[in-house]
């Protein structure tokens, strides 16, 4: 029974020795997937940003045109003073 774990610590002991020795290959290579993760996140964000836009001047509601301008009306008080 103690067979198997003691072998499973091993290899799991000798891929810590592994990676440990390769380290800065490890890095160079997450530094790599992290740039081109950012590179598409920005692209895809870009293009969410313009998807969203879009949608919103479709979805926006539109007024509808008057034909013709109402006039104001002039109150009582108004027309006395401009008689006078």
């Amino acid at each position: 029974m103690a067979l198997p774990l003691f072998a499973a610590g091993l290899v799991i002991g000798g891929l810590a020795v592994a990676a440990f020795n390769n380290r800065s290959k490890i890095a160079d290579e997450l530094q790599k997937g992290v740039k081109q993760a950012k590179k598409t996140v920005r692209k895809e964000l870009g293009e969410a940003f313009k998807f969203a836009e879009k949608v919103k001047q479709e979805l926006k509601p539109q007024k509808p045109k008057r034909a013709q301008a109402r006039k104001r009306k002039t109150s009582v008080k108004e027309d006395n003073k401009n008689a006078s």
